[in-house]
């Protein structure tokens, strides 16, 4: 059995490149790149994460079923930074279902309806 210690990419199908882009950009501060052998693909990082971006026609149903999560240290902090972005759309709450892991999460949606969260751990007593 492989023992995992986390994730060290993803890649994200968005409709339209461009729009993606500036949206990660200013959403998360990172640098963003085309990919060296695809101009329809987009890598982003920062010294923490990176994550791809690639660009494919569905239909707009296929986006929303994505879903991204990042860990963060304070949630109240995200949803200040939510709304100075004009992003008010987002929903607060809290998850203690794993046995592991519980979390404070906030989420909302990116241009092309997928869903964006981010946690804050809960320590556990």
């Amino acid at each position: 059995m492989i023992d995992v210690i986390g994730i060290d990419h993803i890649c994200l199908l968005v409709s339209n490149l461009e729009k993606s882009r500036g949206y990660y950009e200013k959403s998360f501060n990172v640098i963003c790149r085309f990919h060296p052998k695809d101009n329809k693909m987009l890598m982003l990082e920062t010294s923490k994460i990176h994550l791809f971006l690639k660009e494919i026609k569905m239909p707009s149903e296929f986006y929303e079923y994505q879903h991204l999560s990042f860990e963060t240290l304070n949630i109240d902090m995200v949803a200040e930074k939510l709304k100075q972005s004009g992003i008010e759309n987002f929903e607060i709450g809290v998850f203690k279902n794993f046995k592991y892991s519980n979390y404070k999460w906030i989420e909302w949606r990116d241009p092309d309806g997928i869903r964006l969260e981010c946690i804050e751990k809960i320590v556990s007593l």
